[in-house]
């Protein structure tokens, strides 16, 4: 079973060893893995994961397994977090929903531009 966490992604790293004397061995870093059971509300069942602690938080700050799946686009999520999606996707009886178009914010020298004007506005009727 590889030690790959199923929120996050986070999986063994290649690193060194380096003494005092400088000298160099490989060595591996490994993610803290928990494994844990979580209840889906939507299906009604649990899931059992090996996830890492910072994929736990994750969790937790959604508010849940169902919250974080359905909060996350497919092309984000691990193969099995992506299944559990297509299963209370399924359920529901709801398709994805269309990507959100990115809102873009004015430059900051637009908005000075604006306050300037509304400033001009305004002492031009307090006159």
């Amino acid at each position: 079973m590889p030690r790959v966490c199923k929120v996050t992604g986070k999986k063994t790293m290649v690193g060194m060893n380096v003494s005092h004397s400088m000298r160099h061995t490989k060595r591996t870093f490994l993610p803290n893995l928990q494994k844990l059971k979580f209840h889906s509300d939507a299906l009604n069942r649990d899931f059992s994961l090996r996830i890492s602690t910072a994929g736990l938080r994750t969790l937790t700050k959604h508010g849940g397994l169902d919250a974080y799946v359905m909060a996350k686009p497919v092309s984000r999520l691990t193969e099995e977090m992506a299944a559990i999606k297509k299963a209370i996707e399924k359920k529901n009886g709801k398709a994805e929903k269309p990507a959100k178009k990115p809102v873009h914010k004015p430059t900051r020298s637009a908005r000075l531009v604006k306050k300037v004007e509304a400033k001009k506005a305004a002492a031009k009727k307090t006159k």
